[in-house]
């Protein structure tokens, strides 16, 4: 087995063993025993959990950057690039995507626990969020809704869509209830995503963003 293709193997072990025992419970032993290796071919590749948590994300980000740039150059209308842009939100595409989109809702939920580089990492991934979402915003404002708004008015824009999708997300996905607040199991958020009607919910969400736009237009 090639390197690469050993380490991306303990990568992806690793995010089924911290979705089963949870992020702060997990101990390197944990993720090797689950793939029966020894703990030292885990130090080859990561030199800690925390440097494995960090390759997640960044991968996660490589992704969504990669993701959000052909949303960004393509050359459809604005209303289909916030829609493509709602959707990507959400990681509705492969199950190991919904694994590591899992994992960081549960380490953006204890922030206050985490590495400093941790932290930093999944602060890029919101910046790179409102970036995307500036320029999607930026064309739909200047060439299809013929509408002006100033630099401040843009950001507070941004904030406000950026909490609403967020807050919606986070209830329609991953709060579960009082006794076990958030779901921490692939299973039971695929199975979420098929009990709900995310296409029309998503063309409701892209409406409102569009009306918020427009002053109710």
């Amino acid at each position: 087995m090639q390197k690469r293709d050993k380490k991306q193997q303990i990568l992806e072990a690793g995010k089924d063993v911290l979705l089963k025992k949870g992020i702060f419970k997990t101990r390197v032993e944990d993720i090797t025993n689950y793939l029966g290796i020894a703990k030292g071919s885990f130090y080859t590749y990561f030199k800690s959990k925390d440097q494995l948590l960090e390759e997640i994300i960044i991968q996660f980000f490589d992704i969504r950057k990669n993701e959000f740039e052909e949303i960004e150059k393509s050359d459809e209308d604005f209303r289909d690039k916030i829609k493509k842009f709602i959707i990507k939100r959400f990681a509705i595409t492969t199950s190991e995507n919904l694994k590591s989109h899992l994992i960081l809702i549960n380490l953006t939920r204890n922030l206050e626990h985490l590495s400093f580089e941790l932290r930093t990492k999944l602060i890029e991934i919101e910046l790179l969020n409102r970036k995307i979402l500036r320029e999607i915003l930026k064309q739909a404002i200047g060439k299809d809704l013929k509408i002006t708004y100033s630099e401040k008015e843009m950001e507070v824009l941004i904030v406000f869509i950026m909490g609403g999708i967020k807050s919606y997300r986070l209830e329609r996905l991953f709060y579960k209830n009082k006794e076990d607040y958030f779901i921490s199991d692939i299973k039971d958020l695929e199975e979420r995503m098929q009990n709900i009607d995310l296409e029309n919910e998503i063309e409701l969400l892209t409406n409102g963003i569009i009306k918020i736009l427009t002053g109710g237009k």
